[in-house]
């Protein structure tokens, strides 16, 4: 069995392999990443290759070109996981926990000080724990949809003569 390749260790390769998965996931080329961004192509291209320290703006632009999640990427970066960023490119959790996070910050204010590190715990395993019951629901869904339509089609005529 061959071994895996290492995981990249660095913040910058990490930011890398995030910015690539979403790149050809759009099925975009670096000059044409460099045009949206409003960069010369070199410029973009040490950006996706990690060559220059993280640049929050950057990561901003290439998110409003490639229509994806600019806090998932981020948060891949310190996660260690380059992958949540292209998972979360379409529906934005990470951006929808930051909307939440500042709401949150603005109505609580120096509150937030005082709360419990036990309730914080407990609020996000219930919300994930919510999450993970509404993917297993939407799986579910989507096979018994899939199956309907297939028993529908194996009782109907075949098209033409």
């Amino acid at each position: 069995m061959p071994d895996k390749p290492d995981p990249p260790r660095r913040d910058n390769d990490l930011l890398s392999l995030a910015l690539k998965l979403i790149r050809r996931h759009r099925g975009l080329t670096a000059l044409e990443m460099a045009q949206k961004m409003q960069m010369p192509l070199r410029t973009y291209e040490r950006f996706e290759a990690g060559g220059s320290r993280l640049n929050i703006d950057y990561v901003h632009r290439f998110a409003a070109a490639t229509d994806s999640d600019p806090y998932a990427i981020i948060m891949a970066v310190a996660i260690g996981s380059p992958e949540l960023a292209l998972r979360c490119a379409d529906n934005k959790l990470v951006t929808t926990l930051t909307v939440g996070a500042q709401r949150f910050d603005q109505i609580l204010g120096d509150r937030i000080q005082a709360l419990e590190a036990r309730a914080i715990i407990d609020a996000v395993c219930t919300m994930f724990d919510q999450l993970l019951i509404d993917s297993a629901d939407q799986q579910r869904a989507a096979q018994w949809l899939e199956r309907g339509v297939s028993d529908l089609s194996s009782i109907r005529p075949k098209p033409g003569r």
